[in-house]
């Protein structure tokens, strides 16, 4: 049984989508043309895939999770988009031909991976000279504001109860860069962005709700008790709008020799 089982639907309507400044810089960096083909790990329901395939030939989206899967194929259904090819693996399973690939992207999942393996693969698989970027942004507790330190206050007991099973491997700008580069890629860079947006109690709650830690599955019984919790915890905030800046951004290396 996979972390994101049950968080399909609200992964995608409740995860804060990449600013098109973002993906905009990722095509000129990727310098990626309408023949290019992309690779996207882990891609969930396509939050960088459906981003990126007006932009290029072909779309390879990938994930373990095949409700992922299927709310990807349902968004590039209603965005008329067909070349996206939707493909339940594990990473580390993939199998692609040498030198085939524009450009590899991983967002916010580098750290379930066994890096060692999935990087070394990508070198083989992306073309000379062509990168891999990995994708992130901070999530919904990122930040000071009183709504903030309440919810976390309120969901100490949830964490406690539910240790992080997103693995214990350190992740981050500084942690993407290092690897990148251990792994061969040159001229590591950074990009970093931010996004303005203000929540409602209830994409907060679908926001978490979308997360391995607080999905369904994870709560089970409990779910109507973590309901009330974050609803409380926002109310007592004393705030009437949710207003969050979110950094986020990308670390990009290429593939050259």
């Amino acid at each position: 049984m996979t972390l994101f089982k049950t968080t399909a639907e609200f992964y995608s309507r409740f995860r804060v989508p990449y600013p098109l400044s973002l993906i905009n810089q990722l095509i000129i960096d990727a310098g990626l043309q309408e023949s290019s083909v992309v690779l996207d790990l882990a891609t969930g329901p396509g939050r960088l895939a459906l981003r990126l395939a007006p932009a290029v030939h072909k779309v390879i989206a990938v994930d373990i999770e095949p409700e992922m899967l299927s709310e990807g194929a349902r968004l590039a259904k209603d965005l008329s988009i067909n070349n996206v090819e939707w493909t339940q693996a594990r990473a580390e399973d993939v199998e692609l031909g040498k030198e085939s690939l524009d450009l590899v992207t991983i967002g916010e999942a580098i750290h379930r991976l066994d890096q060692d393996l999935v990087l070394s693969r990508i070198r083989q698989w992306l073309k000379q000279d062509a990168p891999i970027a990995i994708v992130g942004s901070f999530a919904v507790l990122h930040g000071s504001r009183p709504w903030q330190v309440s919810l976390r206050h309120a969901l100490k007991r949830w964490t406690a109860q539910r240790p992080q099973d997103e693995s214990t491997r350190w992740r981050g700008e500084d942690h993407d860069t290092r690897r990148i580069a251990e792994a061969g890629f040159q001229e590591v860079q950074n990009r970093k962005f931010s996004i303005s947006h203000t929540w409602t109690s209830d994409s907060i709650l679908g926001n978490l709700l979308s997360t391995s830690q607080y999905s369904r599955q994870s709560l089970g019984d409990d779910l109507e008790d973590f309901e009330h919790a974050v609803r409380n915890a926002l109310s007592a905030s004393g705030e009437e709008t949710f207003c969050q800046t979110i950094p986020c951004g990308y670390t990009i290396g290429w593939n050259t020799n």
